[in-house]
């Protein structure tokens, strides 16, 4: 428990230290998420109940979600490579073309999970059975997304065989991990399709793009501390400060 409660504090504390360090980085899934609250009001998605339920699957929300969920990945070059290298600025933002390559792969691994998710299992047991999976799945294939940015190819199977004897922690870390700032943004987004004011809306929305691009920096770290339990990835990591 007390790795747990440590890793739970590090995850939060490093995210927003590299939020300083790099705040540009850190700034594009905040922007991300804004854009796709800008498109949402623009279809009626916080005009009441009745306006939410006819815009979930309007194709201008769905489009903007689907990039979204790529935005929301983008800082993991940068950030993996921060943690890594003990908050070294210039490394993190440095582009070398092994690093870069591979990343391009998880990357196009998880907008072909994405466009799954929303474009093609929707609904039924099918969008159920996706979701369960792409919540085990992840975990497990975390050696394979963080070794990218730092210029090592694991493959998924080579990463699930790593993380399989520690996949009870892998999962229930990721999830209690992001869990606090999960529930505020749907709290946020939910208050605000009740909300009258337009004014109180779209400030509830930016603190909602806040939380948002924060949660992205938390997930991604945690991939980081899960990805490392098995052992080094490249190298002996330099000490990462809680």
């Amino acid at each position: 428990m007390k790795t747990f409660l440590a890793d739970f504090k590090l995850v939060h504390r490093r995210s927003l230290a590299f939020a300083a360090s790099l705040p540009i980085i850190a700034a594009i899934p905040l922007v991300a998420e804004f854009i796709q609250h800008v498109i949402e009001m623009r279809v009626g998605m916080y005009d009441g109940i009745d306006g939410a339920v006819l815009a979930e699957r309007h194709p201008d929300r769905l489009l903007s979600g689907f990039a979204k969920t790529i935005a929301l990945g983008l800082p993991a070059y940068f950030l993996i490579r921060w943690l890594h290298s003990g908050g070294d600025s210039r490394f993190a933002a440095r582009f070398e073309r092994p690093a870069a390559a591979l990343f391009a792969l998880v990357i196009a691994l998880q907008a072909l999970l994405s466009w799954l998710g929303l474009f093609v299992w929707t609904e039924g047991p099918m969008a159920i059975g996706f979701f369960v999976f792409y919540l085990l799945f992840m975990p497990l294939v975390v050696r394979f997304v963080v070794a990218a940015p730092l210029g090592r190819f694991i493959s998924p199977a080579q990463s699930i065989r790593s993380m399989l004897p520690r996949a009870f922690y892998a999962i229930l870390f990721s999830l209690a991990a992001m869990l606090p700032l999960m529930a505020l943004h749907y709290a946020l987004g939910i208050s605000a399709i009740f909300v009258g004011s337009e004014t109180v809306k779209w400030a509830m929305l930016a603190f909602d793009s806040l939380v948002t691009a924060w949660l992205a920096l938390v997930i991604i770290a945690s991939q980081y501390v899960i990805a490392l339990r098995p052992g080094p990835i490249v190298d002996e990591p330099r000490a990462v400060a809680a």
